[in-house]
Order: structure tokens, then C-alpha cells, then sequence
């Protein structure tokens, strides 16, 4: 949004200045997603005026570091045709119907019916417009309407870093795209040919191999490139679809081919390679930001426990030290999702999120329960405790400041514990004088729960994948 205001439009790549090397508009995206979660911190007004931009306006200039190149053709055909001048027109398109959802979506939060019937209806007509049903991928489209026929392991001409098996499958709108395959069945079957045809290559406009054909086909997972970005998501459509336990085994193994102490199998482009590992260890996945809040629920997490303290959320997985662990159900709070998913809404609120397999103990179940109401008792005390110390704030001047508080038997300075994540507020001694009784026990609570929750010490161990706690 800085750069919007000095500049007049979005970044369109992390860097300074307005660099022309992507084609699409994602910082529409990246807005979108933080207010669907309804994320503060920013100004929503100059967002929504700098994506209705970059959904609308034309930038004049001649390069297409700003603005989407290709919009007035966009609009008015549903899609980029490949004979206009305008390079990468598949992938041009897809992407412009990604940002379209997006926006659409924060057009409808914020009550603007009109706009946001119309980008969804944009959004639509992209996927139809490049769909060829002769191949069950997204075609090479003429102004005239005609498909030109095309080896679908070709990369570059239409695509960007890729061929049609990686740009056929956006996420932005499965409902669209299982109709177009004429249902779900026959789509996860075009996925699950995605993963295990050869992982062949022609070179195409790019007339030599480059660095990402090579490493597609190193990877040794039929045509899906965990290299870049454009596939990134495939895997976890299986689970979209109604197949988590498909996604569980595709996306373990991505985590061991693709990752080592070596390093990624792919560019680590704005950091999406080791946020996609940590997502994913974690069982969760955003297929499709700022279009809804939904994780996609994936593969068994990595590690037994995994503490997310700013949601004061726990991930819980007790056969996480299995290979290739099946998922028989994923409860949230104790109560089994219906689904795979689960919304950033019901994260935020705090809560165990339990993935089970058939061979995991119900006595595990057990305690987590007792573990869960136990999280959540302790928030409620520091919330109580938090309010606590804010109505005393008034009164704080008439006190003596403390010189010293006792934190998990270190003696800590009272401006240092603001910034540890588990302290509520500080109770003064002298307050006990003041009859403030239950302000002192509340406090003493959050402190003693703090003290007691688990602190787990994970180990890994690469050449086994066993995991000690």
C-alpha cells in the first residue's frame, strides 16, 4: 500500500520500484486474503482503491510492471487471446481470473453487489474461455475462438515457466472447473494423470532446457513441477475434491524428495518454497487466498505436537513419525470435522486440532481432550486477568512500580515481559493491601498455567524420519 501511494499502483514483485518480471496481479490477492481473514492493521479503503485499479484501469506506459497488460482484451473476450501481440495469453488469463475472484470476494464483504457480480462473472468466463474439452486442459486459444493444437508437456508460448499440465488446474474456482471435466470423478482423474505420466519436456519458445524443466523432471512426479509456483496447490486439490487421504501421501512425498539440508528443488521465490514446507509439515494448506479463509486439511503434520501461540492453537499428530500415515479423521476442539477444511475464523479462536489415524490410541484422545479444555480455561483466565489489569490501569500511578518480577524463577525487569507472549499483566504486591484479591489470583493463574503447559523439544532425524520428543 506504500508503494501504492508513492507510485499510484501495486508492486507487482517484492522489490524496490515496480519491477516488470510477473504477469498477473497477486498483490490483489495478497490484500484480499488478509481482509477476508478480517486481518487489521491496514488502511481497507486505499486497499480496496488500489485493487478496484488494478481490476479496471489500463496503465498507459508500455512495459507491464504495473496493472495487468492485456486488460482491455481481457474484458472484452473473456480471455487474452495468443494472436494479439500480448505474450503468455494462457497463463495471462488464468491469472487475471485469479485476481477477478479475489476481488470479487472483498467487493461482496465490503457491499459492493454490483462489482462483485461482475469480477466473479470475469472470473468464470476465463475458465470457460480457455478450457479445451478435446484435451481436458487449458488450450492455446485464437481471437477467432479456434484451439491450436499443442503437445500439452510443451512449456513457454502460452505459458509462463511451464506447460499446460501446470496452469490447468487453478484453484480460485473448483466448482467451475470439476463442471467443466463433467464432475468431480472425472477431474481427479486428470489429476491423478497429472502425477504419473512421464515427466517428458519439449523445450518450446524457450528453445533450450532451462533450469525448471530439469528440475520437474528430477523430481520424478509425473508432470508436477514443485520447482514453481504455478503447481504448488495440486496436490492438495485431491483433498478439495474429497480425497484428503490422496493429498496426505502426495504431499509427504513432496516433503521428502523435494527438501533437504542441501537445499529446495525450486527457487525460493519471496520465500513460497519454505512457507510451503512449514504450511504443509504443519497438515495445512491455502490453496486459494483472499477467494475464501479456508486451510485445506493435507497430510499428517511432521511432528507430534506443533504449538502456533499466536492462535494459541495446537496441532496435534500422534502418528507423525510414520512414513505414510493414513488420516481415518481430523478433530477440531474434539469434535471431528465434516470436510477437509477448516477457517482461519475457527483458528483464531484457539483450540487442539487432532489429526488421527486408524492405528492412534483412543486413550490419546483422552488426554487431549482434558488438554484442550485446559487450553481454553486458561484463556478465558487470561482474558479475565488482561481486563483485570486494564481497569486498574487508571489507578496505576497511585502505586508503586515494581523494580523486579519473579518469571519462571529468573528475576525479569517489568518492560521485558510485555514482550513474552504467555504474561497477561503484573500484579504489584502492594495491591494485596488494596484488597485487590482476585486481580492477584487471576494473574497468579495465567503465570502458573503458563508454567505448566507442555514445552516439547522436537528432534529430527532425516535418515529414518523418526522423531523424538
Amino acid at each position: 500500500l506504500n508503494s501504492f501511494e508513492a507510485g499510484g499502483w501495486l508492486p507487482k514483485w517484492a522489490s524496490p520500484g515496480y519491477r516488470d518480471s510477473m504477469i498477473g496481479t497477486f498483490a490483489d490477492v495478497v490484500l484480499a486474503d488478509a481482509i477476508v481473514k478480517n486481518i487489521s492493521g491496514f488502511d481497507i479503503d486505499l486497499a480496496w482503491q488500489a485493487m478496484y485499479k488494478d481490476s479496471y484501469e489500463v496503465y498507459p506506459g508500455k512495459d507491464s510492471a504495473r496493472g495487468k497488460k492485456g486488460l482491455d482484451v481481457y474484458k472484452s473476450n473473456g480471455f487474452v487471446p495468443m494472436d494479439v501481440g500480448i505474450g503468455e495469453a494462457c497463463s495471462r488469463t488464468l491469472d487475471f481470473g485469479f485476481a477477478d475472484a479475489a476481488c470479487s470476494a472483498v467487493a461482496e464483504r465490503l457491499g459492493r453487489a454490483n462489482v462483485a457480480l461482475e469480477l466473479r462473472q470475469r472470473s468464470r468466463k476465463a475458465l470457460e474461455s480457455m478450457y479445451d474439452v478435446k484435451t481436458g486442459l487449458m488450450g492455446h486459444r485464437k481471437k477467432n475462438k479456434e484451439f491450436v493444437d499443442e503437445p500439452p508437456e510443451t512449456w513457454g508460448d502460452c505459458y509462463t515457466e511451464g506447460s499446460a499440465w501446470h496452469h490447468s488446474f487453478p484453484p480460485f474456482d473448483l466448482e467451475t472447473l470439476a463442471e467443466l471435466h463433467g464432475g468431480k470423478r472425472p477431474l481427479l482423474e486428470k489429476l491423478e494423470t497429472l502425477f504419473t505420466v512421464p515427466a517428458d519436456f519439449k523445450t518450446g519458445s524457450y528453445k533450450a532446457e532451462i533450469h525448471e524443466m530439469r528440475e520437474m523432471r528430477m523430481l520424478g512426479m509425473g508432470q508436477y513441477a514443485h520447482n514453481n509456483q504455478p503447481a504448488h496447490h495440486l496436490p492438495y486439490l485431491f483433498s478439495m475434491l474429497g480425497d484428503q487421504n490422496r493429498t496426505a501421501r502426495l504431499v509427504r512425498d513432496v516433503l521428502f524428495r523435494a527438501y533437504s539440508p542441501e537445499g529446495f528443488a525450486g527457487d525460493e521465490d519471496n520465500g513460497e518454497m519454505g512457507s510451503w514446507y512449514v504450511l504443509s509439515a504443519m497438515g495445512l494448506y491455502q490453496p486459494a487466498p483472499g477467494v475464501a479463509e479456508n486451510f485445506t486439511l493435507g497430510a499428517v503434520p511432521l511432528f507430534p505436537r506443533i504449538r502456533l501461540w499466536e492462535l494459541d492453537v495446537t496441532v496435534e499428530a500422534p502418528s507423525a513419525s510414520e512414513v505414510y500415515p493414513s488420516i481415518q479423521a481430523v478433530l477440531w476442539r474434539s469434535k471431528a470435522i465434516a470436510g477437509t477444511s477448516i477457517s482461519y475464523s475457527q483458528l483464531r479462536t484457539g483450540g487442539i486440532l487432532r489429526f488421527l489415524s486408524p492405528e492412534d490410541s483412543s486413550f490419546g484422545n483422552v488426554v487431549s481432550s482434558f488438554r484442550g479444555a485446559f487450553q481454553r480455561a486458561a484463556k478465558q483466565v487470561r482474558s479475565r486477568a488482561e481486563r483485570s489489569v486494564e481497569g486498574a490501569a487508571g489507578q496505576a500511578s497511585a502505586l508503586p512500580a515494581p523494580s523486579a518480577v519473579l518469571v519462571d524463577d529468573v528475576m525479569v525487569d517489568p518492560e521485558t515481559l510485555t514482550k513474552r507472549p504467555f504474561v497477561s499483566g503484573i500484579a504489584n504486591v502492594s495491591e494485596a493491601s488494596h484488597g485487590n484479591f482476585l486481580s492477584i489470583c487471576s494473574v497468579v493463574l495465567v503465570l502458573g498455567a503458563a508454567v505448566l503447559s507442555y514445552r516439547w523439544r522436537l528432534r529430527y532425524k532425516g535418515t529414518n524420519h523418526t522423531r523424538k520428543e
